[in-house]
């Protein structure tokens, strides 16, 4: 026994193919996804078949209504030689067919697909436009599209459909984009207006022949997408783009590097998310120049960026996309540290205890990182009484410290107060600029309170309010 999937085409019966009309006469059952197709209407009335339209109605979500449906095929295609037909081609925008067939053959079920018009080539012909390079998705799931190639979408039958289509390409789209809906292709109902994005579902019925057509935005306007990114860095960076953009090198930009990074950072702090947004951007095209940079020398470019990085994720995460079992963050921390050491080359033990100790970051940070290295061959202060019990004899003897002695006593009690903020579950970092943040406030404060530039403040008493306020939160004294 067997199935075949049938297509009938955007409409009227006389679009259906000869294959198609000999399949529907054929079959010893024949069942409909839909009654609500013009195709159906016009049927030869001698067809006797059923349709799955009362599902609609009684399923929870279209996941469980093709589900449904597709458990009634196999069961009667399991016993007799049926046909499902579909509007459209069987095997463009038809979820409940792409079941079937996966289905199918577990089930010992053949199935068979006999072609038809499917609502793409009716909605391009009616718009008059070539399939050169197209996009077709549907408006129930609508997933990542590039805004820099034609895109039809489908299932756009109601205007809370229309509604959340508008939403999802207004994130890539301008709001006057235009958008040309395309009604009843090929049928003598067909009808095409032309729409801005903002305005598509204002005022304007949607059925189930609604199909949308989104032209392409030019690549100097696509300006939500990583291509869109790399295609603006590239014209600055070539011939008839900025003179300042085309003579940086990766050395010339590396500072530039850090301080966005910094000023990201110093947003995020501030949790202003307008700010911290922007400054990410700034971050995001430090990284898109290097990469233009690094693909001019035919180095890597910024999808080799991209793909190293979403390949490192997952192989780095084997306990969320592999069978890689962990108890908790601590042992995601180690089995990180452990594949990364494989993916080095690295032996258990390296040749040096500092390899690849980061050259660049702050002081602080670094000090952080080669107490943990220590800790880890036991080689430092393991309790934090006894890395403060260091730090107090490291303060006496910088009180002694005379001349060139201060810097290195100095250093070392620096160090190991970055091994007392480690062993209390501290950043150094963060730590001493959270502290520069709360002295900054507090003056300001002061200031405003006592006038400007706190002129009207005695050095000891800023210095009271200050100091003596370190020792509080931030409703405390100060």
């Amino acid at each position: 026994m067997s199935i075949v999937v049938v297509g009938l085409g955007p409409g009227p019966y006389r679009a259906l193919t000869l294959e198609a009309v000999e399949a529907l006469g054929a079959a010893d059952e024949l069942y409909l996804r839909t009654r609500i197709h013009p195709t159906v209407e016009e049927l030869p009335a001698a067809l006797q078949w059923t349709a799955f339209d009362d599902l609609y109605e009684t399923s929870s979500s279209f996941d469980a209504l093709y589900d449904r449906i597709v458990e009634v095929l196999l069961a009667r295609g399991a016993r007799a030689e049926i046909a499902y037909a579909v509007p459209g081609h069987p095997l463009i925008g038809e979820a409940s067919v792409q079941r079937l067939l996966a289905r199918a053959p577990a089930a010992g079920v053949a199935v068979r697909i006999v072609g038809g018009l499917s609502f793409a080539e009716a909605a391009l012909t009616a718009l008059g436009r070539a399939a050169d390079d197209l996009q077709i998705v549907d408006g129930l799931a609508l997933p990542y599209v590039a805004p820099t190639v034609p895109l039809l979408v489908y299932q756009v039958y109601k205007a809370t459909v229309a509604s959340d289509v508008k939403l999802a390409l207004l994130r890539l789209y301008p709001p006057e984009h235009p958008v040309l809906v395309v009604q009843g292709a090929a049928t003598a109902l067909e009808r095409v207006e032309r729409v801005e994005l903002a305005a598509l579902d204002r005022g304007r019925t949607f059925d189930h022949l609604t199909t949308l057509y989104v032209p392409p935005l030019p690549a100097d306007e696509d300006f939500g997408t990583m291509a869109g990114l790399a295609h603006i860095v590239a014209r600055l960076r070539r011939p008839g783009g900025c003179p300042w953009d085309a003579q940086q090198t990766h050395a010339s930009l590396k500072r530039y590097l850090l301080e966005e990074a910094y000023e990201a950072a110093e947003a995020l702090e501030e949790e202003d998310d307008a700010a911290f947004c922007e400054e990410l951007g700034d971050v995001l095209l430090q990284v898109a120049l290097h990469a233009e940079m690094a693909d001019e020398r035919g180095a890597f470019d910024l999808t080799d960026v991209l793909r190293a990085i979403c390949t490192k994720l997952v192989r780095r995460h084997p306990h969320v996309f592999g069978s890689t079992t962990v108890a908790d963050a601590a042992e995601v921390e180690q089995n990180w540290e452990a594949i990364k050491r494989r993916e080095k080359g690295e032996a258990a033990a390296p040749a040096s205890l500092f390899d690849g100790l980061p050259r660049h970051h702050p002081a602080l940070s670094t000090a952080q990182a080669i107490q943990k290295r220590l800790a880890s061959v036991g080689a430092t202060w393991t309790e934090r009484d006894a890395a403060l019990g260091r730090a107090r004899e490291q303060l006496e003897a910088l009180a002694r410290a005379e001349g060139a002695e201060r810097g290195p006593a100095l250093g070392s009690l620096l160090l190991t107060l970055a091994q007392v903020a480690r062993l209390q579950g501290g950043d150094a970092e963060e730590t001493l600029q959270e502290a520069n943040r709360r002295v900054i406030r507090r003056v300001r404060a002061l200031e405003a309170e006592h006038g400007a530039a706190g002129q009207s403040l005695c050095g000891e008493a800023l210095a009271a309010a200050v100091w003596d306020g370190t020792r509080h939160d931030e409703t405390g004294a100060g």
